[in-house]
This record gives C-alpha cells, sequence and structure tokens, in this order.
C-alpha cells in the first residue's frame, strides 16, 4: 500500500469522529442554539473563561519565576530544586481538588486544629472553600510544571551574550528579566500557557466536585443526567470551537515571534544572589513544591496509613494493571504512529504527510468529553452504515479514543527530535544502497532514541491520569485507578481514595524523574 494513502487514512481514522461531531450539529434548529446560549451557553463561557484567567494568573507566577532562578542564578541546591518543582505534574487536577477540599473542610485537620486551640481566631478560617478562586490556584499548582519547562529550557538556551549586554548596559537582574529575556521567550511562554489552558478545558473531575459549570462538566450533566444528546453534541462543539480559536492563537504567536538561541558557553557568568535575597528565592522555589506536591502527598499517605487495614489488594491489583496495560497499550501504538508519520515526512518530503501530522496536532488541544462524544455519536453512525452494531463500551474503543486524544503528544517530541538532524544523513544512506527499513533502524532509531522515550514517558503519564475519556467510554465493570479515585471522593470517601490516588502519584513521579534526566541529558541545561 502507498505509504501517503496509508498515512491518509490512519489520518482520517483520528478525525472522523471530530468531523462528524461538527456535521451533526449544523443541522440543528437555530432557535435551539438561542435559547441554549441564554440559559446555558453564556454562563458556562463565562465560568470557563473566568477559570481560566485565573488559572492562567496564578500559574506564570509559580512557573516563571522559579525558572528564571533556577536557570540563571547560582544559589546552593538549584539542582535539586530542579527536579522538585517539576513533580507536581505527576498529581491530576482531580486529585489535588479532592485532596485540599477535605484538608480545608469543617471537619478537616486545618479547621479543627484552629477550633480546638485557638476558638477565639476560629472565624478567620471558617469559610467555604468550594470555590472557583481556590479552584484555580490547585490548578495552577499541579499545571504549572508545563510553564516551568518551557522558561526553563528558553531561559537556559538564551545564552550569555543577552545577559552580559544587558549587564553593560547597566540593566538590574530584574530589569533584564522583564525587558529582555520575557520578550525572548515570548514563544515559549504561550507554548506553556497553551498546554495549561487545554488541561482547564479538559478538566472534569476537579470543576465537578467544586460545583463550577464549564463546558466540560455541562457535556457529562447533558449526556448522563438528562440523557440530552442534542445539547450535549452543541456542547461539545462549541468547547470545539473555543479549543481552535485557542490553537490558532497558540500557532499564530509561534510564528510571529521568532529568535535565534546562542546556547550558553563556558565564559557564562550566572547571577549571584546575596545572603538578603537568598531566603526569598528559597521560598519563592519551594512554595509550589511544597503546595502542590509535599501538603497533598504527605496528606494522602496519612489517610493510607489509617486505611491501611480495609485495602482490597485484590482490587488494588487489578485496577493497577487496568491502568498500566492501557496506559502501555495506547502509548505504544502512539508511538508506532508516530514514527510512522515523522520517519515518512523526513524521508518523502510528502505534503500530505505534513498536512495531515498538522490536522492531527489539533487532537490534543480536543478535551476528553469532546472526543468521548464524538466517537459514541459516530460509532452509532458507523453501525448504520454497516448493518453491524460497534459496541461502544470496550477495550478497542476506549484505546481509540487515548490515540486520538494524545497522539500529538507523542509527535511533538519526535517532530523535534526528526527535523533537527540534516537531510545529508538520509542522502548518505540512500548512496550506500540502505533501503528505507535499513534506513530507519539503522539511523533514524539511534539518533531520535531519547524523543521516543519522552514521547512515551508523556503519553502513558498523561493517558494514566485521564478520566472523561474513561468514565464515558469504558466497558461495564470495568475500572482504572483514576475513576476508582473519582467514585470514592465524588461520594465524600476521601480517605478509600487516597490508596489509588498514591498509585497514580508513584507511577507518575518514576517516569517524570527519569524524563527530567533525559531532558536535562538532551538539551544540556543548567
Amino acid at each position: 500500500m502507498n505509504v501517503k494513502i496509508l498515512t491518509s487514512f490512519i489520518s482520517l481514522l483520528l478525525i472522523c469522529p471530530l468531523l462528524y461531531l461538527v456535521y451533526s450539529v449544523v443541522g440543528l434548529n437555530f432557535e435551539t442554539f438561542v435559547y441554549l446560549w441564554e440559559n446555558l451557553l453564556f454562563g458556562y463561557s463565562l465560568n470557563t473563561i473566568y477559570l481560566i484567567l485565573l488559572t492562567v494568573f496564578f500559574s506564570l507566577f509559580l512557573g516563571i519565576i522559579p525558572a528564571w532562578f533556577v536557570s540563571t542564578t547560582n544559589f546552593k541546591g538549584k539542582q535539586f530544586f530542579d527536579v522538585i518543582l517539576f513533580l507536581p505534574l505527576a498529581i491530576p487536577s482531580y486529585i489535588i481538588a479532592f485532596t485540599y477540599s477535605d484538608l480545608l473542610s469543617y471537619t478537616g485537620p486545618l479547621q479543627s486544629t484552629v477550633r480546638n486551640l485557638y476558638p477565639n481566631y476560629y472565624k478567620y478560617v471558617n469559610h467555604d472553600y468550594l470555590q472557583p478562586e481556590v479552584l484555580s490556584l490547585l490548578m495552577a499548582l499541579v499545571l504549572y510544571p508545563y510553564l516551568y519547562t518551557a522558561c526553563r529550557i528558553s531561559f537556559s538556551l538564551i545564552g550569555s551574550n543577552y545577559i552580559n549586554i544587558a549587564k553593560n548596559l547597566g540593566m538590574s537582574q530584574f530589569q533584564t528579566f522583564l525587558k529582555v529575556v520575557i520578550p525572548i521567550s515570548r514563544v515559549s511562554i504561550f507554548s506553556g500557557l497553551f498546554l495549561i489552558i487545554m488541561e482547564i478545558l479538559n478538566e472534569y473531575g476537579a470543576v465537578k466536585y467544586f460545583g463550577v459549570n464549564t463546558f466540560t462538566s455541562g457535556i457529562f450533566r447533558s449526556w448522563y443526567s438528562m440523557q440530552d444528546f442534542e445539547t450535549a453534541s452543541i456542547l461539545a462543539v462549541c468547547l470545539l470551537l473555543l479549543v481552535t480559536f485557542f490553537f490558532i492563537l497558540e500557532r499564530y504567536s509561534n510564528s510571529k515571534y521568532k529568535y535565534n538561541y546562542k546556547p550558553n558557553d563556558s565564559t557564562s557568568e550566572n547571577y549571584t544572589i546575596s545572603r538578603y535575597w537568598r531566603s526569598s528565592v528559597y521560598i519563592i522555589c519551594l512554595f509550589p513544591f511544597i503546595f502542590g506536591f509535599l501538603i497533598p502527598v504527605t496528606y494522602i499517605v496519612n489517610n493510607v496509613i489509617k486505611t491501611i487495614n480495609i485495602i482490597d489488594l485484590n482490587e488494588l491489583v487489578q485496577l493497577t494493571y487496568n491502568s498500566f496495560f492501557l496506559a502501555s497499550i495506547s502509548s505504544l501504538v502512539i508511538i508506532l504512529i508516530a514514527i510512522f508519520f515523522q520517519f515518512i515526512k523526513k524521508v518523502s518530503k510528502s505534503k500530505v504527510v505534513f498536512f495531515f501530522s498538522e490536522i492531527v496536532s489539533l487532537t490534543y488541544a480536543l478535551p476528553g468529553a469532546v472526543i468521548a462524544l464524538a466517537l459514541i455519536i459516530f460509532l452509532a453512525f458507523s453501525s448504520k452504515i454497516i448493518g453491524y452494531p460497534i459496541a461502544f463500551g470496550s477495550l478497542i474503543v476506549l484505546i481509540y479514543a487515548y490515540v486520538m486524544r494524545y497522539m500529538a503528544v507523542g509527535i511533538s517530541p519526535l517532530r523535534a527530535s526528526f527535523d533537527k538532524h540534516p537531510d545529508s544523513f538520509d542522502e548518505t544512506g540512500k548512496n550506500l544502497g540502505m533501503s528505507s527499513l535499513k534506513l530507519f533502524r539503522n539511523i533514524h532509531l539511534p539518533i531520535n532514541k531519547n524523543s521516543i522515550y519522552i514521547a512515551f514517558i508523556l503519553c502513558f503519564v498523561d493517558i494514566i491520569k485521564e478520566l472523561p475519556i474513561t468514565l464515558i467510554l469504558r466497558p461495564f465493570n470495568f475500572d482504572t485507578l483514576a475513576v476508582k479515585t473519582y467514585e470514592y471522593a465524588i461520594e465524600e470517601m476521601i480517605e478509600k481514595s487516597s490508596i489509588y490516588s498514591l498509585i497514580i502519584i508513584l507511577l507518575g513521579t518514576v517516569l517524570l524523574i527519569f524524563l527530567r534526566r533525559i531532558i536535562n541529558r538532551g538539551l544540556d541545561v543548567s
């Protein structure tokens, strides 16, 4: 089969459900749109945008400032901070939301301690913490690593020349940061913020628990509670349009602002922190780690210890196996397809392959609820066409949805790796009589090995945390660690959910530490 045809076929498999979702809404009555706008869409839009703005605001402070200190200043323990500031990414948003809601509740340790020991001060902590403002801060605590990582790499690659010039012009460290580093790193900042926004739009467990009505929670409510497929489809398409807007905005910003980096050399001089400011730097770097990772993990471990006698080991092993199996198989399929896409694009220079790889990249920007709904509608339509019922509650369909959702995650690091190697490698191999298979095995596979590891780990960690897709498409009586965590938490059994949360966090933490080592080794950032 022609590789272009095969590439086109795979791409269509990934985007056809979305196209059919849009098509199914186009023919609906206009009055339905007006009614939904007046009663649902306007409120969902305001809540979603408000949550995005607040989370982005907190993420900017939590991600950029620590990245600046770690990248450009000399202080004891900076390598340690570079590792721990990455770790909150292992905690899903819904887990930190469940954990802190329990910590801050009326019967939680904070209010109970103040109520018993300091009754005169109880009025200062006796509040309803299930508010969008609190939720946005909690989400920022686990999402800021997207921005931190992007800025960390960008700040490290800026080079000493820019900073030395700023010093010679009499600029302070703060002025250099605002007037030189931030403008040069604009693309990286936009890319990090884009990933954060996409995760906010995808979030369901946290917004559901806090009672914040967003597009994603509205889709679930229409689909499950009201059995209103029409409303759910319209909400999904509206969310699709919103995501597409942010996707185009991110691509536009990346194309508009481009800078050439000169890596740091041996003469590079970092800033030295005075004793007066050293404590402030430590506090700034420790704050996101303590509140985004250490406190939640400590509280979860404490809950596990308290409930150790009632843990169902058989269930725990089964759920861990289910999650590990789904994440492994889905990540493997994603990586194989991503490698195929990038190799064919590199060797053939096909515009067709390039076009479809760009289209497929959009899927990561789509919330899991949209993809799940699109698949259900598409499979129902396909069943009518072929005259054979296709059940959406199966592992194959679930893996299909994961591949759709996270294909771009697998493609992104591979694209960067394949593109940076010169075409002369392929030309030399062809002149030596190498077939395409030998060319891939002897040249492309070895030099892109690290990027393959990175892509697999990123996909695995994302899938192990995935909730909306799994909730909608999982087979009957089939649960994962994420699903069981959500089910217990939503029933106010936080302690019982802790063991499943802990397994997710441990898997993510180990893999992210390994990932960090690969990134630092490949980029040689210091």
